[in-house]
């Protein structure tokens, strides 16, 4: 009996332990530099040490790094950096943190995107139809997006954005309208052309000016679309003024 009560009293005391609050790690685009090598993330308990590895678009180990933390507060931002090859591209990254109390949590960050480069396709004024002798220059960035696709499909799941664009001729409005109808008959284009990744398109107008010109400026380099793949679900793999541009993004259907 005795035996039966200590048990209780024990298990009665362990319950009346207060619960370890969770523990979690947070970062954002904006404080990842992968040309520098460098991540900061937060904590929400006090720092110990982090360890990462950085994984290539061929699935395989980049470079690894390592830092270690002077108990610092949770919300610190920490830095931690990794070495690599030059001129290879970070799919994913691995990081493993452990806090000041020992406390362990292992997360993956997927900041891989690819800017397709390609040849700029020239509409009519006013026009979202693609003239037949535009559509090699569609053929070529379609290849180059296949190839980027097969590369890296074995590792993550993929999405491809259009971003139209217009020049500063004309109300902010229309050109608003504009970009997103040049945007979707792109991507539809590519979509008759049998690429299988779901596509999002938008239309940001004259609101993100690749040349920065007066209004009613008629800017042939303004005319355009970019083509950007990234991981699905993930952020919207855009910075810098496209953040600011209140756009909608669609799903083609």
């Amino acid at each position: 009996m005795r035996c039966i009560v200590l048990v209780a009293l024990l298990a009665g005391s362990a319950l009346a332990q207060p619960a370890r609050a969770p523990f979690h790690v947070s970062y954002d685009a904006d404080h990842l530099d992968l040309d520098g090598h460098v991540l900061q993330f937060k904590m929400s308990r006090r720092a110990g040490s982090a360890e990462l590895v950085a994984i290539g678009e061929d699935g395989k180990e980049l470079g690894t790094g390592a830092a270690t933390y002077q108990n610092e507060p949770p919300g610190t931002w920490l830095s931690v950096s990794w070495t690599q090859p030059a001129e290879a591209r970070v799919l994913m990254l691995k990081l493993r943190v452990i806090a000041a109390d020992k406390q362990v949590t292992n997360v993956e960050l997927t900041p891989w995107s690819v800017t397709v480069d390609h040849e700029d396709v020239n509409f009519a004024t006013n026009s979202a139809v693609i003239e037949p002798g535009e559509e090699a220059k569609l053929d070529a960035s379609l290849a180059k997006i296949g190839e980027i696709v097969k590369r890296s499909e074995k590792f993550v799941k993929m999405q491809l954005y259009v971003a139209g664009h217009t020049d500063t001729v004309g109300p902010d409005t229309r050109n608003r309208t504009l970009s997103l109808d040049r945007a979707r008959s792109i991507a539809a284009y590519f979509r008759r052309k049998g690429l299988a990744l779901p596509i999002a398109f938008a239309g940001y107008g004259e609101q993100v000016l690749k040349v920065k010109t007066p209004d009613e400026t008629d800017e042939l380099r303004n005319r355009r679309a970019d083509y950007v793949i990234a991981p699905r679900g993930a952020p919207l793999p855009f910075k810098g003024p496209y953040l600011k541009a209140q756009v909608a993004w669609k799903q083609l259907r």
